[in-house]
């Protein structure tokens, strides 16, 4: 990820979120974005590794429950097939079946390439969650990250789960903070001032 990014700084893309960086990621790659027809019913995305092109349905937005968040559903999507396209595409050309543990590394990858460790817990949205003392409270500023990643809460909730910072209960919006996310605050909050 980091090489990658500092490629993409070379090329003079500056940006502050990385969902901003995720297309010019995947040209950087030598990918093509195509928005295709004829793609199955429940797929938002496709990387066809043979023809170095992510695919993405020409009706993503009608394919969503909540077509409003289609720009950050959108992201993520492309973050995900950015995954496989650095951590599988030499793989998928070479095999026929696709391993389902693919699936897992490349949304962990779009997770770590979207929300990254360091940033996250550096944003000022991040400090006012750890200081919020109820669940409504907390799942507002959870919502509020979220909107400064450019991502859907969904996917900044199963991040903070990824990186060990949270246990999430989504169907009652409840975000309850691991030890491990105040330390990391304090510790970045200690850099910052170094």
């Amino acid at each position: 990820r980091e090489k990658l990014l500092l490629a993409l700084r070379r090329q003079g893309v500056r940006r502050w979120v990385p969902a901003q960086l995720v297309r010019d990621a995947i040209l950087h790659c030598n990918w093509r974005i195509e928005r295709a027809t004829g793609m199955e019913s429940g797929l938002l995305g496709l990387c066809d590794a043979e023809a170095r092109a992510v695919r993405v349905p020409v009706d993503f937005r009608q394919r969503l429950r909540v077509p409003e968040t289609a720009t950050a559903v959108m992201n993520e999507t492309l973050a995900h097939e950015l995954g496989h396209i650095r951590l599988h595409a030499r793989q998928m050309v070479e095999q026929t079946i696709k391993k389902r543990v693919w699936e897992r590394e490349a949304d962990d990858y779009a997770r770590v390439f979207l929300v990254p460790l360091v940033t996250l817990m550096t944003r000022f949205p991040m400090r006012k969650l750890l200081e919020a003392e109820t669940p409504p409270q907390r799942w507002a500023q959870l919502l509020r990250l979220a909107c400064e990643f450019r991502v859907t809460g969904w996917f900044l909730a199963d991040t903070l789960e990824m990186y060990g910072l949270a246990r999430i209960e989504p169907t009652r919006r409840r975000v309850e903070l691991l030890p491990r996310a105040h330390e990391l605050a304090r510790r970045f909050a200690f850099a910052r001032l170094a």
